[in-house]
């Protein structure tokens, strides 16, 4: 039976791994010029510095946000240094924020490894996203790429203020589609939005295919929040860490929002007292779960998510077909059905 497990597993990632590698396809080149840019805007002459940023990008995710700029960029001309230098930007601010969540989370692992914040302890991990955010920012100055640091600066704002009202929903326990989305619009999807006008931007694209970009990048991302939030009620041995972990933090996610909301307040205040004790009880947690299940929060979810991508599709019908409009496609499908 481990075996069985094990196999699952490693189709499941050769699947994914040969879906991203086909949406890379025609920017491979260009993927490989982003990354020297990337190692060459946090490279530091300090020692230490240069441990934990090697450390940082050599456990490094695949880099999806770049590579849809690099797409964005590919889909309306020819990329160009500034393509590079905002990909980088775009790449630093998230994983700077990841850093910073690690803290806020007093996490120790990440992506199946030690996380900054076990390895330096949270004031070196808070003090080495703050220099990634500040090198991005200052190389954006340099190049006199204003656009850039205004695009990040209000990126960051939002992020923050999305990380503070999910922390609110949590304690107030809100029931509020309206919440979730702003949650999502402000730590997820503006950044993947930034990511995809930048791109279109540093081409020379018209307003009207900026805007086009932004609102993909937006569509996508809020899809792929929504696909995250789905894919936490697997099961662990599919998604290679403990399933129900947004159930555990009391985070109200749309599986959830979506069953609250198709029952009487006398059975939602139910579900929300176990919900409160799902963190340090198994039977409350399984409770939870089992409801989102039964009263179709996943079903409901997973409509929202596939007109999204739906809308995402419709997007780019306009461009000719050429192989950087396939992978965008590609990515949009890639968003909705990941397994992790």
């Amino acid at each position: 039976m481990q075996f069985a497990k094990n196999s699952y597993l490693c189709n499941a990632m050769t699947s994914m791994m040969s879906q991203i590698d086909e949406i890379k396809g025609p920017i491979k080149d260009n993927i490989e010029e982003f990354e020297r840019y990337y190692g060459r805007m946090l490279s530091s002459p300090i020692p230490h510095i240069r441990r934990m940023v090697d450390f940082i990008i050599a456990g490094g995710g695949k880099h999806m946000r770049p590579i849809f700029l690099l797409l964005s960029a590919a889909l309306h001309g020819s990329i160009t240094e500034e393509t590079y230098i905002s990909a980088s930007l775009i790449e630093i601010t998230h994983t700077a924020s990841l850093v910073h969540d690690d803290v806020i989370d007093e996490a120790y692992r990440r992506r199946s490894r030690w996380s900054v914040n076990a390895l330096w302890r949270s004031h070196q991990a808070v003090l080495i996203g703050d220099f990634m955010l500040a090198r991005g920012i200052r190389v954006a100055t340099e190049r006199g790429l204003y656009h850039l640091v205004e695009t990040m600066s209000s990126v960051m704002e939002s992020m923050s203020a999305g990380e503070l009202l999910q922390s609110d929903m949590s304690q107030r326990l809100s029931v509020s589609r309206d919440d979730y989305f702003e949650v999502v619009r402000s730590k997820t999807a503006l950044l993947l939005a930034s990511a995809a006008e930048a791109g279109a931007v540093s081409v020379g694209a018209s307003p009207d295919h900026c805007a086009r970009m932004k609102r993909l990048g937006e569509l996508i991302g809020t899809a792929f929040q929504i696909r995250d939030d789905i894919i936490d009620y697997s099961a662990p041995d599919i998604i290679g860490k403990p399933s129900c972990g947004d159930i555990r933090e009391r985070k109200m996610t749309l599986p959830l929002i979506e069953a609250l909301l198709s029952v009487s307040k006398g059975d939602r205040d139910h579900i929300l007292s176990h919900l409160m004790r799902a963190d340090s009880d198994t039977a409350s947690l399984d409770k939870v779960k089992s409801f989102v299940i039964e009263r179709g929060g996943l079903d409901k979810a997973a409509a929202v998510m596939r007109s999204l991508a739906d809308e995402a599709c419709a997007l780019l019908a306009c461009y000719d077909d050429t192989p950087v409009k396939r992978s965008l496609e590609l990515f949009v499908d890639y968003a909705v059905t990941r397994d992790k």
